[in-house]
Formats: structure tokens, C-alpha cells, sequence
């Protein structure tokens, strides 16, 4: 039985990766913060490592202590991060210096080298070509417009120049599923009769359903695919009119369709950033957000990851809505 030590456990992917994994028949070593709520986990008798990633020198003695405990570590998916932050150096302290202090003490405890999945974002190339509206490619040259893309894509960078362990850079575009709670936003202004759109109604997108995704990770893990990078979507493209129609027929809701100009979005984004420093937490909108609403192309090639282990996934952006929408019912989300 192998063993996966999963960082970022307890978030919204990291669970799905717990989960996705014990069902593959994987051993688990669940990495938490110190304020995780890590309930669910007890309840599994799933083991749990709390990691000093920011303290190289008490990493060393925690990882080597996890191996002692729990045997060897084949796969390390380092899913961590942070997605919102009141201060942009927060992106890069997390994102890449964490990523990048964990990738360097992991080859120092163990003979064999664990294979490394580094979880990036599509957000770390940034946006296509919003005339010729072509999908993002793995190659394209990046150009991330957020903190939070230019934070991935720094790790990424870091990741690539290492020869100490063999790494798999995984890059998702937009994901949503059971427990999301950003996308959740949206859903739940529909909900309410509101159809919202930022700029221009003319944004394409792609996705990737949260379960799909956790499939698509786990596979890896027991592949000698390495040193590679895949983008991760569900193949398909979707117009922000046909996402809004999809949500709207699946919750039966009738909609005002409201076009928000860029400049009220920044005006917004910039009065809820000093909420945000009085309430000591980031909101979900910030100037750096909307840097990313405004791009027109979010369309992503994932035609790598299915030549390379023949991915098709379960879901489609209906059929998995569809299922998100039942759960936040089902437990009174909405």
C-alpha cells in the first residue's frame, strides 16, 4: 500500500483528495494547519502530521518523524495555498516560498524521493488570447494578471529548475463542487433572482468538477509520468451566458440579467479591501480579483493530460452543477 502525504487536507480540494485517494486504496498522511477543523478526519482514524512549513529546520524532524510513524512516503501533493489575502506578499510567502521550503526538506529525509504533484492554477499562466479566443496551452508563454497566479507560477518555476525529486505540475482551471464556497457566491445571486456579469457578458471559460479533478491528481500518483506540466479542465467550452442559463434552469429560478461595469467592480472591489483591513479578513472580491473577471478567455487545452492518461471526465459543467446544487440543498446552503 502506498502512502500520500497530502498537504492542504482539510480545504475544499484537499478533502476530495483524502477521500479520492482512500478509495484508490491509498494510505493517507493528512497535513493540517494548527486551526483546521479536522473532525471529519478523527472520524476516519485518518493520520494527521502538522507541519512547520515556514521552519526548514523543524520540517526536517517532523517529515523524518512521519516516515518513522507511518513508513515511506511515495507521493507528496503539496495542494496548500492561499487564494485570498488582504496583503500581496502573503500570496508569495505561502504559494512559493512554503512550496519551495517543502520541495527542498523532502530530499533530505528519505533515499528514494518521493514523486512531488505541486497543485498550481491556470491562474499562473494567465488568460488567453481574448480576440482569437484560443484555449490556454501548457506552453503558452505566462503572463498571470493576479498576485495569486504570479505566486503559483513562481513556485512553478522553482519546481521545474529541481532534478531532487520527480514533479508533476498540475494546473486546473476554475473549480467548483460539493462544499465550494467561492462559486457558491454566484450560485446563491442567482438564486435570489440575480444574473450578474462582469465587463461583458462575452467571457469564455472552462472547469473542472472538484471530483474530477481529485481523479485526475490520484491517477497521477500511481503513474512514472514526470516533469511535466498539465492543464486540468473538463474539455469543454462555456460562455459566461451559457454558465448563468445552466445554473438558472437547474435551480427552475427566473433572472434580471445585470451587465456590471469594470469600474463600479473596482470601486466595489476597493471599498469591501477596507472592510476586508477593519474585519481582519479577506474578502472574496479584492482590486487583484478583478484583474482576472475582466479577462475574456479562461478556455483551457487539457488535451495533454488526456493523451497522457486517458482522462474523460464524469462531469460536464451541467451534470456537475447539478450535483453541487442537490448538496448545498441537501445541507441548507441554500
Amino acid at each position: 500500500m502506498k502512502t500520500l502525504l497530502i498537504t492542504g487536507a482539510t480545504g475544499f480540494v484537499g478533502r476530495h483528495l483524502v477521500e479520492h485517494a482512500l478509495e484508490h486504496g491509498y494510505k493517507v498522511v493528512a497535513s493540517i494547519r494548527s486551526s483546521s477543523n479536522i473532525s471529519w478526519l478523527k472520524e476516519r482514524n485518518i493520520p494527521i502530521a502538522m507541519l512547520s512549513l515556514s521552519d526548514p529546520e523543524k520540517l526536517v524532524l517532523e517529515l523524518k518523524n512521519v516516515v518513522e510513524t507511518h513508513g515511506k512516503i511515495d507521493v507528496v501533493i503539496h495542494n496548500a495555498g492561499i487564494t485570498q489575502s488582504l496583503n500581496p506578499d502573503d500570496y508569495y510567502h505561502v504559494n512559493y516560498i512554503l512550496t519551495k521550503i517543502l520541495f527542498n526538506t523532502l530530499q533530505k529525509i528519505d533515499i528514494t524521493p518521493p514523486k512531488f504533484i505541486f497543485v498550481s492554477s491556470i491562474a499562473a499562466v494567465g488568460p488567453g488570447n481574448p480576440i482569437s479566443l484560443v484555449p490556454i496551452n501548457e506552453d503558452d508563454d505566462p503572463h498571470p494578471v493576479t498576485h495569486y497566479g504570479k505566486s503559483k507560477l513562481k513556485a512553478e518555476q522553482f519546481i521545474k529548475a529541481q532534478n531532487g525529486l520527480p514533479w508533476i505540475i498540475l494546473r486546473p482551471t476554475v473549480v467548483y463542487g460539493l462544499r465550494e464556497k467561492n462559486f457558491f457566491s454566484m450560485i446563491k445571486a442567482i438564486n435570489r433572482g440575480l444574473e450578474l456579469y462582469i465587463g461583458s457578458k462575452n467571457q469564455m471559460l472552462s472547469f473542472i468538477y472538484v471530483g474530477d479533478l481529485a481523479d485526475v491528481i490520484i491517477k497521477m500518483c500511481g503513474n512514472t509520468i514526470s516533469k511535466k506540466v498539465c492543464n486540468i479542465s473538463d474539455g469543454f467550452a462555456y460562455s459566461a451566458t451559457t454558465v448563468n442559463h445552466i445554473i438558472k434552469s437547474t435551480l427552475n429560478r427566473s433572472t434580471i440579467s445585470v451587465v456590471i461595469p469594470i469600474w463600479i467592480v473596482r470601486i466595489i472591489a476597493f471599498i469591501m479591501g477596507g472592510i476586508g483591513i477593519i474585519t481582519h479578513r479577506a474578502p472574496i472580491l479584492n482590486r487583484d480579483k478583478v484583474n482576472e473577471l475582466e479577462q475574456l478567455n479562461w478556455l483551457c487545452d487539457n488535451s495533454t493530460i488526456v493523451d497522457d492518461i486517458g482522462f474523460s471526465p464524469k462531469h460536464n459543467f451541467e451534470s456537475g452543477i447539478k450535483k453541487t446544487i442537490e448538496w448545498y440543498k441537501e445541507n441548507d446552503w441554500l
